[in-house]
């Protein structure tokens, strides 16, 4: 009878353990995050630090988690569009986003892939690519990389981009989510459909549909559609784009949607790059439901602030204008 209980006690423990183990587990696998983090540090200056000053600098008042986070993250997504059968390739999507935690605030910020930017530095030779537009830097920096997989090719133009975009607007990535166009299709068509209200109806020989104006609920193809429009503008573009940010957001706040992400993940693992973890991601989905929608702000690079650049339909900007915003916005110090 000793021997049975030593030997249920012995039996006990090892269940505990083995629980303590999987939860151990679950928790690693919870805050692991789902791709490397970005590798733009390289060349970056020094902070030098007088250390013979005798200034005191009070610390930081403490903020009250919100979410799980205390802090504020620059987020960079990008839309990878090196599918595209017109015009330059790149990035056909380039934001940033300023998740403001502790004051429940976001601020989403496009980049106009026509704007002309410095490239020297950004290791995009044979043959050398020193200046371009913002959108191409991503499938310059794609079609060198040496990666066969889809999504470590993607990284590595991601990588190419955060420093880009650090050169030239003085922007760090905290970050990074990168999709695959070429799937949007079928990721709007498995969450039903985005409901928008279209202000007028839109036309372009290139996306082969006529998406009409009024309430109407797109699919997947006419999502995408919508989305890649230039009737008028690359900045006309970004416009309609926040439409359907603006209609995103209402979506992935149906609980509905909710049940349906264990298969988004499975199904498109292999076309979504990011250093977030399940922990982050939950993260900011409760933000989601938090920050009001008057707290959520969609600004981009002006076209008052623009000029026309070295190649056609390209545009030059003024540095001064565009720092002041990215710095309203506190994007960047």
């Amino acid at each position: 009878m000793k021997i049975m209980r030593i030997a249920g006690k012995v039996l006990l423990g090892l269940v505990i353990l083995g629980v303590l183990a999987v939860t151990v587990w679950s928790v690693r696998a919870y805050r692991q995050p789902l791709g490397p983090a970005l590798e733009i540090s390289a060349g970056a200056p020094a902070v030098m630090v007088d250390t013979q000053a005798e200034q005191v600098v009070a610390a930081p008042k403490a903020q009250e988690a919100v979410c799980g986070e205390t802090g504020a993250w620059n987020v960079l997504v990008l839309g990878s569009d090196a599918a595209d059968l017109r015009g330059i390739k790149g990035s056909d999507l380039t934001r940033m986003l300023r998740v403001d935690f502790p004051n429940k605030k976001v601020a989403i910020y496009a980049f106009s892939r026509d704007l002309w930017v410095e490239t020297a530095g950004l290791g995009l030779t044979n043959p050398s690519v020193d200046a371009a537009r913002l959108g191409e830097v991503f499938y310059e920096a794609r079609v060198r990389s040496t990666k066969t997989n889809v999504k470590e090719a993607m990284l590595d133009a991601t990588n190419v981009t955060a420093r880009m975009l650090s050169n030239n607007f003085s922007i760090s990535t905290d970050h990074y989510l990168t999709i695959d166009l070429f799937q949007i299709p079928a990721m709007v068509d498995l969450v039903g459909g985005i409901p928008v209200n279209i202000p007028q109806t839109t036309t372009d020989p290139f996306i082969g549909v006529v998406i009409p104006a009024g309430q109407q609920t797109l699919n997947g193809a006419q999502f995408v559609a919508y989305a890649r429009a230039i009737p008028d503008s690359d900045f006309g573009r970004i416009q309609r784009n926040n439409l359907l940010v603006a209609a995103l957001r209402e979506k992935l706040l149906d609980p509905g949607v909710w049940g349906k992400i264990p298969e988004f993940y499975t199904q498109f693992n292999e076309v979504i790059a990011t250093d977030l973890s399940p922990e982050q991601i939950n993260h900011l989905s409760c933000l989601l439901k938090e920050v009001p929608q008057d707290a959520i702000l969609q600004d981009q690079v002006r076209q008052e602030w623009t000029s026309p650049g070295p190649q056609p339909g390209s545009w030059l900007w003024d540095k001064t204008n565009v720092l002041n915003r990215l710095k309203e916005l506190d994007l960047i110090p």
